[in-house]
């Protein structure tokens, strides 16, 4: 095994049920930030450009992955906070902000613990039938029509 840390995520990820990657992707894209931030500190323009070329790529990945049609307003909400999310990230770089980016990665925080609250609820979750209750698909998962998953 050549590269470790690599395999490990490769392995995380295949392993991952549908919201999960989308938690990994909430993840990386507050790991981006803070590069980001650090980058700034360090005054390395390069790296902060890269981190946040990073974040943008997230930003698309999730933006890309919504289905409108089984997420209803949830869906469009998300939509709406990754173009602003998009947004901030670009003046950022601008204007070179910090603040800017500890606001952002406070906001993927906070819907990044709601996705949490998805995949592993702290209570269990009303039940109707037992036959609608034999399902462990990741399709009948809460929240599963939120986001497609392409491969």
């Amino acid at each position: 095994m050549r590269y470790p840390a690599s395999t490990y995520r490769q392995l995380s990820v295949q392993g991952a049920t549908p919201v999960g990657l989308v938690v990994m992707l909430y993840d990386g894209a507050i790991a981006a930030i803070q590069r980001a931030m650090a980058a700034i500190d360090a005054e390395d323009i390069e790296k902060k450009c890269v981190h946040l070329g990073r974040l943008d790529g997230i930003i698309a990945q999730l933006e890309g992955s919504l289905d409108f049609e089984r997420g209803g307003q949830v869906a469009q909400t998300l939509k709406l906070f990754y173009m602003h999310a998009r947004g901030q990230s670009l003046k950022a770089n601008i204007e070179n902000s910090k603040e800017i980016l500890a606001a952002l990665a406070h906001q993927f925080a906070t819907v990044r613990e709601a996705w949490e609250q998805v995949e592993h609820p702290t209570s269990p979750l009303p039940t109707t039938s037992a036959s609608e209750d034999s399902t462990d698909s990741p399709s009948s998962a809460p929240g599963s029509g939120f986001w497609r998953l392409s491969g």
